[in-house]
C-alpha cells in the first residue's frame, strides 16, 4: 500500500529493470525484473466508501494467494483513467455489473 496516494509514487523501484504500462482493463501494472526473476505489479486504489474490515479482508485473500479480480475490483478501481487523461490516450471504459451478466 503507498500511503500518500499519489500515483508518482507508484513509479519506484530498487530492481534491475522496471517497466510500467497501462493495460487494456485500464490498469496501471509492472514488471520488474530483478536477479531472482521477475515480479508482477498490479496498482488499484480504494474506492470511496470502503470500510477498513473491507480492506482487511481483501488483504487477507491477497496474502492467501485467495484473491480473485472480482474480489479486487469490488473495494478497488483502476487508475488508468488517469493516467489516460494526463498523457490523452483512450482506454476501454470497463463494464457494468449488469452487462457481465449477458
Amino acid at each position: 500500500m503507498i500511503d500518500s496516494g499519489n500515483i508518482k509514487d507508484c513509479l519506484y523501484s530498487d530492481t534491475d529493470y522496471t517497466e510500467w504500462y497501462v493495460d487494456k482493463y485500464g490498469d496501471l501494472r509492472a514488471d520488474a525484473v530483478h536477479h531472482d526473476g521477475t515480479n508482477h505489479y498490479l496498482y488499484r486504489v480504494f474506492k470511496d466508501g470502503v470500510t477498513d474490515t473491507q480492506i482487511e479482508n481483501l488483504q487477507v485473500k491477497i496474502y492467501n494467494g485467495k484473491a480473485t479480480r472480482a474480489d479486487i475490483t469490488r473495494v478497488t478501481k483502476r487508475l488508468g483513467d488517469d493516467i489516460a487523461g494526463v498523457y490523452g490516450f483512450s482506454i476501454p471504459k470497463q463494464r457494468q455489473p449488469n452487462e457481465q451478466a449477458r
